[in-house]
């Protein structure tokens, strides 16, 4: 067992943070002893979560025709996918796909919309939706709908929302080699705006696209400073016409590493494995909650497909795990 990998974990076990130092050693550690970052970070996941996993399933409102340009990401306007022109998903398409939801077993629903922020006539009609598919259908809502004012999300609370998605995706260091046509400081505001309204607030970001270990490292660091409650983790599927068509992808063992990683830095916050597991864990995609993850999105994305929540339900299963229906 190694023993500096041990010291560190006994603090996130005692409920306290390591600092720059410690992640530092641990990073030096694992190089060589993997098995024994996992090791700790699983007993940091069920120190703090138990054997409770949450599964949350998504649907898009709008879907293309960004005109941002997020290198990784499909739907930009700017790029020559099948997503360049917009498409709104109906009214009864997303209460329809909640039901789904709520039959397949799953709980949590969350609302995707494409582009940089909503206008007010497409935020009245998610205050609807939101309302119908929280009283009438009984699931806990979240939405992603980019930037997003203290007034607006405070709207979309007396509708019935209770979680917002914005993601930081990389550091800020890095943020300017993925993203040019808005600033990393648009995406810390508009997470403090939905704390601010009284929101859960899930942010995260995208692993494989360029970034350093540092970036790595400091991604973790200011979702620490946020405070957030859960921390989407997504891994590129490169798509083909976006800029990141040719990137290679990370390998399974550097994955488990990351998430592990994030387990320490942020030991009873919400880790949700999202977009690219199934395509990068491959086989060890069920190492996952292993190396600390309580969370994972279930059911396809946005612009590619995921796994059956049936599947995954039986992967809980035969882990020992169980669903957080809370």
């Amino acid at each position: 067992m190694n023993q500096k990998i041990a010291e560190i974990a006994g603090i996130c076990l005692d409920g306290a943070q390591i600092d720059r130092e410690q992640i530092e050693r641990l990073l030096a550690e694992a190089e060589n002893d993997l098995c024994d970052l996992l090791y700790w970070a699983n007993r940091i996941r069920e120190k703090f979560f138990a054997d409770k996993v949450k599964i949350c399933s998504i649907v898009p409102g709008r879907l293309g025709g960004c005109n941002q340009d997020c290198k990784f990401c499909a739907q930009s306007t700017r790029y020559k996918t099948p997503y360049a022109k917009a498409r709104l998903i109906s009214d009864e398409q997303i209460l329809d796909a909640a039901k789904n939801t709520k039959a397949a077993g799953v709980t949590t629903f969350g609302i995707v919309y494409s582009g940089n922020t909503v206008g007010e006539k497409e935020l009245a009609r998610l205050r609807n939706l939101i309302s119908q598919i929280r009283n009438s259908i009984g699931l806990d809502v979240c939405a992603s709908l980019g930037v997003m004012t203290v007034q607006q999300a405070a709207s979309l609370v007396d509708a019935g929302l209770t979680r917002y998605n914005h993601n930081l995706e990389t550091s800020e260091r890095h943020f300017a080699n993925i993203v040019t046509t808005h600033k990393y400081s648009d995406r810390v505001e508009t997470i403090q705006a939905a704390k601010q309204a009284g929101l859960r607030v899930c942010a995260g970001g995208i692993f494989g696209i360029g970034e350093t270990e540092d970036d790595t490292v400091q991604m973790a660091l200011q979702l620490r400073r946020l405070d957030v409650d859960a921390v989407p983790m997504n891994f590129l599927h490169p798509i083909e016409g976006t800029p990141l068509a040719n990137q290679k992808t990370l390998e399974p063992r550097q994955i488990l590493k990351t998430i592990a990683l994030y387990r320490f830095m942020l030991p009873n916050k919400t880790l949700k494995i999202a977009g690219g597991r199934t395509r990068n864990l491959r086989d060890l995609q069920s190492w996952m909650f292993y190396a600390g993850a309580n969370a994972i999105l279930s059911g396809n994305y946005l612009t590619t497909t995921g796994r059956a929540v049936k599947e995954d339900l039986q992967m809980l299963a035969d882990l020992g795990l169980q669903q957080d229906t809370d």
